[in-house]
């Protein structure tokens, strides 16, 4: 439903889901994603935060947010995002997505 939500571009519907069971951190990737796709600041941040508290190393996804923050010009964020990643010292396999 995530994915299917989040491509139609209800991003607020996908993130309110209601799910018996708490969602997994893929779910929390694939509307991350959705929020790349769609340029939608305010989620891609909730989802990330999500997905760093299940999987707090996953670099590709701290790539994805400072891509979102660069797109709507939040060129603080993305500074932020980019000294979180050298403090915590992950690397991102290149040609890796």
């Amino acid at each position: 439903m995530v994915t299917l939500l989040g491509r139609a571009g209800r991003l607020q519907e996908a993130c309110e889901l209601t799910m018996p069971m708490q969602p997994h951190s893929r779910a929390w990737g694939t509307l991350l994603l959705a929020c790349s796709v769609h340029n939608n600041v305010e989620f891609g941040e909730i989802a990330a935060q999500r997905r760093f508290d299940l999987e707090p190393n996953a670099t590709a996804y701290y790539s994805l947010l400072a891509n979102i923050h660069s797109s709507a010009g939040r060129w603080d964020d993305v500074r932020r995002l980019r000294k979180l990643w050298k403090e915590k010292k992950l690397s991102k396999l290149s040609g890796c997505s």
